[in-house]
């Protein structure tokens, strides 16, 4: 399966079994591609097509941690269920990949009479939806927990 290497500027690197592939960003066809990226490669001439592929590790666009330790998952589920519902338990800080920082919220969020978790809420939603995730269903964190622009 081909993977995008490199994004720069218009153009895009895709690795496919041991050669690189470079293509403009306007020929990959589905909204803010990343590096790391599972793509299948389709040619239509001397052109190619790039569309997502779809990955046993992905969950129909729900949860999905590519190549990178790059963890994307449906802003939606995160802000209303991971961080609504569930973020004074730290079930968002575990979706972010911040293990320790899930169990610290578990133990010692009540300490703070629920402030943490209302800063948290508000965080997600200003970052889900305003800014660089408005048009998209999908919200990227990196290896540290950290969200993705």
């Amino acid at each position: 399966m081909a993977e995008i290497l490199k994004i720069d500027g218009n153009k895009v690197k895709i690795g496919d079994d041991g050669k690189v592939i470079t293509v403009d960003i306007k020929d990959v066809n589905y909204a803010n591609p990343q590096e790391g990226d599972k793509v299948k490669l389709y040619k239509d001439g001397k052109n190619y097509i790039v569309s997502k592929a779809t990955s046993s590790a992905s969950m129909d666009g729900i949860f999905e941690i590519n190549s990178k330790g790059y963890r994307k998952i449906n802003k939606h589920l995160f802000v209303w269920v991971g961080t609504f519902v569930a973020g004074g338990f730290g079930v968002d800080r575990f979706l972010r990949g911040q293990i320790g920082l899930g169990i610290v919220k578990l133990l010692f969020g009540w300490v703070t009479l629920g402030i943490w978790p209302l800063v948290d809420f508000i965080v997600a939603v200003s970052k889900a939806y305003g800014g660089p995730y408005s048009n998209t269903e999908i919200i990227t964190f990196d290896d540290m927990g950290n969200y993705v622009e």
